[in-house]
């Protein structure tokens, strides 16, 4: 960011970009100002940015004390981001990583094209680049590098095609080393200056031939041959233990590989009497010493890790633990390539602790990852302990389907326990078995660990003697608890009974996995519950992972209904049903009129004396005039006359002056015997 921009924290929660603009906008012009807010969310982390036009202004609200709604904001200068340095290093760490599945093949045809080799490796993974380095004259050297996407599709490829033959020439495969590395070991390896490598030499070419060629160097090949023999036999004398075992093993290989009249068998012979002697006097094989922080607890141990994970990589998701002392992973000592473990050292017990908690949590997400892997962390413990862990190590794990469950109280024909069962029994036991079987190859189902399932249950037994047989077969401790206990009926009862009858088989759930075993060891197969010729076949449950997580969603569903609707009743029944009154308020402003309370406040009289306070007779006597009650009632307001036309009651005046005229006083009686009489329509 610019030199004008700011670092604006203690932001509210609900802090937005408008309202951080209308703050900071009173001192001055804004290029740019924004809240950051937590991923996929819209709440605000505490914390954003303002950017001013000018400088001025920036130095000004550094200096100035600004409140965002009644909040203290802390502002400092923003500091500048090196962008190019971690995109460099980005970049080298991805180049680094990417030189990790690099081949060489050496010992190659001259004929052999780019494009011959990528047919050849695309066999075994992704060729990202082939590479034929040339000469100056435009020749081909003689080697190729291979470049995979991956260690494993290297590593695959390695080993497929070392000593096979590519355009009718066996060739060598190795992995690449940086050729930095090269060199530096190449000058520093003892006796280097007068020997020299020849390369790419056919395999029929005999002595004579490379000798003539290399007369011009002024030195015969024999002699040549002498002084790299002795130079590598002082190079072999002088290597501790663990380096004379690689010797041996170039050794070895020098023999086997097309080469080997080089170095002619009897003198690696030779070598090999002398590497295995004892070491020489005086010069005893050093130890490696042991780590002194191994019993303080700092150390830990880090499996699982991918075979492309860097240090710096895995130190990115340490460092939230607390600081480090050191990171390394373990690499194999022939390859040079990851292991898949590593040692890391915080510097407080503390910081190690919480790492080691933090890749324990089993939830989906949980645990440390890196790399998209999931870590499993333990304590670093010494060679001598890791050795004693090895010989005591037993596989444990059981799954998570408890699939090992599936055989408890299996019975086959022909065996002991199999001696006086019922053939009808036996074929249950064998239906039983292949269904379990069939379900099993769904990956949803699992078995239960406290869940039974017994079947050949006679239709006497309800589901009350059922629980009180498998309370007293787990043992019939007090620990020992039934959670569920249900024997399954038919849907349609018979007759007028209210439930159906019983289909033999029942589910029995314990509360431990302890007692869910002892009862059906007890149970299953044994004559002497329900009689010889009706034996209990008990076997753990099957479960279905989908169904139970539906159920799990149903229940919680209802549990919420039910909660809102008992919240609603309670309301409605606050709305209709007020508190009755206490019935001896009641009873004291209904009957008992005028209420007296013993008076404890002291009055000061004239001459300075002090009495308690006394209360008067009452100055009114009679009976109690409510002048409320007095008051004239309201009149009742009658409906107004409807308002109606000056020309109608003309009308009307006329119509009856013309009545009197023609009919005269009787006129109104006929009129009205008239309107008495059945109109037409009527009769």
């Amino acid at each position: 960011m610019a030199v004008s921009s700011l670092f604006v924290r203690n932001l509210p929660v609900s802090a937005t970009n408008e309202r951080l603009e209308e703050v900071f906008s009173e001192l001055g012009p804004l290029k740019k100002c924004f809240v950051v807010k937590e991923k996929g969310t819209d709440r605000c982390r505490g914390f954003g940015y303002v950017a001013f036009s000018m400088e001025e202004d920036s130095r000004k609200a550094l200096k100035e004390t600004i409140k965002y709604d009644g909040r203290k904001l802390s502002v400092t200068a923003a500091k500048k981001k090196a962008y190019d340095k971690k995109k460099e290093e980005s970049t080298v760490k991805l180049k680094n990583k990417n030189k990790k599945a690099r081949l060489i093949i050496r010992n190659l045809s001259f004929k052999c094209s780019e494009e011959d080799l990528q047919q050849v490796f695309s066999k075994f993974g992704t060729v990202l680049e082939v590479n034929v380095p040339l000469k100056p004259d435009g020749k081909k050297r003689g080697f190729a590098f291979v470049q995979f996407k991956n260690i494993l599709e290297a590593g695959k490829a390695l080993s497929a095609t070392n000593m096979k033959e590519i355009k009718g020439r066996q060739v060598a495969v190795d992995w690449a080393v940086a050729k930095d590395k090269f060199v530096s070991t190449v000058k520093a390896s003892p006796g280097n200056s007068p020997d020299s490598l020849v390369p790419n030499l056919l395999p029929r070419m005999s002595r004579q031939i490379v000798k003539e060629r290399m007369k011009r160097r002024g030195m015969t090949l024999k002699r040549k041959m002498k002084q790299t023999l002795i130079t590598v036999m002082l190079d072999l004398m002088m290597m501790t233990t663990k380096m004379k075992m690689k010797a041996m093993t170039a050794a070895k290989m020098m023999v086997r590989n097309q080469f080997h009249w080089l170095l002619p068998s009897h003198y690696v012979s030779v070598f090999m009497n002398l590497l295995l002697r004892s070491p020489l006097k005086g010069h005893p094989p050093k130890k490696n010493p042991q780590p002194s922080d191994v019993r303080e607890g700092k150390t830990i141990f880090i499996r699982n890790l991918s075979f492309d994970t860097e240090e710096e990589t895995l130190e990115e998701a340490l460092l939230k633990f607390g600081e480090l002392k050191y990171i390394r992973i373990v690499l194999h000592p022939d390859t040079e390539h990851s292991k898949g473990c590593a040692f890391a050292q915080f510097k407080t017990k503390e910081a190690a602790e919480r790492c080691i908690a933090a890749s324990l949590d089993e939830s989906e997400n949980g645990g440390l990852r890196v790399d998209g892997r999931k870590l499993n962390v333990v304590l670093a413990v010494s060679r001598e302990d890791a050795a004693k862990l090895k010989e005591k190590k037993v596989k444990t794990h059981t799954g998570t389907r408890n699939l090992y469950l599936a055989r408890e109280g299996l019975i086959r024909a022909g065996t002991k326990a199999a001696e006086g069962v019922p053939a009808a029994d036996m074929a249950k036991r064998e239906r039983f078995e292949e269904l379990k079987r069939l379900k099993l190859r769904d990956i949803n189902v699992f078995v239960s660990k406290t869940r039974l399932c017994v079947h050949n249950l006679p239709k006497s037994v309800d589901t009350k003697q059922l629980r009180v047989l498998c309370l007293k077969a787990a043992g019939g401790g007090r620990d020992a608890r039934v959670v569920e206990c249900r024997i399954m009926y038919d849907r349609k009862p018979q007759g007028k009974k209210v439930m159906g009858r019983s289909l033999g088989f029942a589910f029995v759930q314990f509360q431990e996995h302890e007692h869910a075993l002892a009862a059906l060891r007890y149970l299953n197969n044994n004559p002497s519950v329900f009689g010889p010729n009706k034996r209990p076949i008990v076997e753990f449950s099957l479960e279905d992972s989908t169904k139970l997580k539906i159920k799990e969603m149903r229940r919680g569903l209802t549990c919420v209904l039910q909660h809102h609707s008992k919240q609603a009743q309670q309301e409605k029944q606050q709305k209709l049903h007020k508190p009755a009154p206490d019935p001896e308020e009641t009873d004291i402003k209904q009957f008992s009129g005028f209420r007296t309370t013993a008076e404890v406040e002291e009055v000061e009289l004239p001459d300075g004396k002090k009495r308690k306070k006394v209360l008067h007779l009452p100055s009114h006597r009679g009976p109690k005039i409510r002048y409320q009650h007095a008051l004239p009632h309201p009149r009742c307001t009658l409906p107004k006359k409807r308002l109606r036309n000056k020309d109608e009651d003309k009308f009307d005046n006329l119509v009856e002056q013309y009545k009197k005229k023609i009919l005269g006083d009787s006129g109104k009686a006929k009129v009205s015997k008239m309107l008495k009489k059945k109109k037409w329509f009527c009769s």
